[in-house]
């Protein structure tokens, strides 16, 4: 590294995968002797984690976190800021605007291009912010296309930057067990369905599939996740958990339980129903679990054979043959074996920081000669 930047990360979720995401990248561009400061939301599920980097969590829904934001900020005097995704365009525009009278740099993250909720309402908002920010990182090509496409962002302002490289899979991660979870049987094969609880994830659809297999013994559920049954789902799976063992942790697990729990189990099912974006094939990918999708699960990165396999949504008898055809050991051991040549948490987090510091000493070197050559007509 040439040069030393102040480097402002913004994440106001505290949980989850843009928590996660956030505090590698903070964690890599330290690493690179960048100074960084990450500002997340108020409920930080990693706030006990020890960490190389200076962190604040006053991020909420309310005018409050974008004043924190604002003295943070003039604190830190940042070259960049850098948002993961934000609820609120409107005020996300006007603070934009702010910095770039200040001269920061913006740089924005949408994991999603809008959000899933009120999207008519807040589309055109959006189109604002976009309009604002400096520079857009595209984390896949589909984002690439959505925002030139849909939203008219120019190309010169978009940075493709792919890359998921999750903090819980990172050796410096803590772990601790999951009390819920019983002792593996011998022979055991455990399926794990994982995540927030929604009609859309197809979790019903699973339960009848698992119905054509109960006379297999070696089968064992796994639901977790907070709300993760809805009402017909939890009928469901009492019937099925008088043929199939079943284990329902049905709360939200811990960042620092993550990896106890994909390390237990042996195949991940993601019957999702209907089309949606998920960050999960890449934490499986990271704790080196295989994973079996529908087709209606968008991924980043997803490479059948390597990360595990895609079938046609919404049909249980597909879904149960595939299941049947996963579990066998060596399809497992094969899955697992090309898994293991896939990067390291390490390695994943120091190659995305070194692309997201490049980008910034590109914005800075721009922002700096605009300036120089406005001084220059201003003489």
């Amino acid at each position: 590294m040439s040069i030393r930047r102040r480097i402002l990360l913004v994440e106001g979720s505290g949980r989850g995968f843009l928590c996660h995401y956030a505090h590698a990248l903070a964690l890599g561009l330290d690493e690179l002797g960048h100074e960084v400061a990450l500002i997340t939301g108020t409920r930080d599920e990693l706030s006990a984690w020890n960490l190389p980097f200076a962190k604040s969590a006053c991020l909420n829904q309310g005018p409050g976190g974008w004043l924190c934001l604002a003295r943070k900020v003039i604190a830190f005097k940042p070259d960049a800021v850098h948002f993961q995704w934000v609820g609120q365009p409107l005020l996300a525009s006007l603070f934009g605007l702010w910095l770039k009278r200040l001269g920061i740099g913006v740089v924005y993250t949408p994991h999603n291009l809008l959000p899933h909720r009120h999207r008519w309402l807040s589309t055109p908002f959006f189109h604002l912010f976009y309009r604002i920010v400096d520079k857009i990182i595209a984390r896949d090509a589909h984002l690439a296309w959505g925002l030139e496409e849909m939203l008219g962002v120019g190309s010169e302002r978009i940075a493709a930057l792919p890359g998921s490289p999750n903090l819980l899979a990172h050796p410096m991660a803590p772990k601790k067990a999951i009390a819920e979870l019983p002792d593996r049987k011998d022979g055991e094969m455990r399926l794990l369905y994982f995540g927030h609880g929604s009609s859309r994830k197809g979790l019903g659809l699973l339960l009848e599939a698992l119905e054509l297999l109960k006379d297999d013994p070696r089968l064992h559920l796994i639901v977790a996740g907070e709300g993760v049954l809805r009402q017909g789902e939890s009928a469901a799976l009492d019937r099925l958990s008088k043929q199939v063992r079943t284990t329902v942790i049905g709360r939200y697990i811990e960042a620092d339980e993550v990896g106890e729990l994909f390390a237990q189990c042996d195949l991940m099912v993601m019957p999702y129903a209907k089309q949606c974006k998920s960050p999960l094939t890449d934490l499986a990918a990271a704790f080196r679990l295989p994973v079996l999708r529908t087709d209606r699960v968008e991924a980043a990165y997803f490479a059948d054979g390597v990360h595990g396999f895609t079938i046609e949504g919404g049909k249980p008898d597909l879904l149960a043959r595939a299941i049947e055809d996963c579990i066998y050991p060596a399809t497992l051991a094969a899955l697992r074996e090309e898994l293991a040549r896939e990067e390291t948490a390490t390695v994943a987090i120091a190659r995305l920081a070194q692309a997201h510091a490049h980008l910034y000493q590109g914005l800075i070197e721009e922002k700096t000669q605009a300036a120089l050559e406005g001084a220059r007509r201003h003489a």
